[in-house]
């Protein structure tokens, strides 16, 4: 009984981080870039299914500062998700976009 209080929330935890990533991008991306990252967002970007992660957290920068052209919704978007969310979750993300 003891062992399964001290494993249950550790293997919980773990199971958490491994599928943020998943999670995230399900609730975050995939109504605009698609099942499997394939879509243009908007019709207007390119697909990022296929992008390494550093580009992908990169682009999110750059989008939500200024730095890069796009529509307001998407600037807007992305701004909200980087200061609702810390790095380890945008590299979470970044990560499973690239493995779609």
């Amino acid at each position: 009984m003891t062992l399964t209080k001290i494993l249950l929330p550790l293997l919980t935890g773990t199971m958490l981080f491994a599928s943020s990533g998943d999670y995230l991008y399900k609730k975050h991306c995939k109504s605009c870039h698609g099942t499997k990252g394939e879509k243009k967002a908007l019709g207007k970007s390119k697909a990022i299914k296929g992008m390494s992660a550093a580009s992908i957290e990169q682009a999110m920068h750059d989008y939500a500062s200024g730095k890069r052209k796009s529509i307001a919704v998407a600037k807007k978007m992305k701004k909200d998700f980087l200061q609702k969310h810390n790095k380890e979750d945008l590299h979470a993300v970044s990560k499973y976009i690239h493995g779609l």
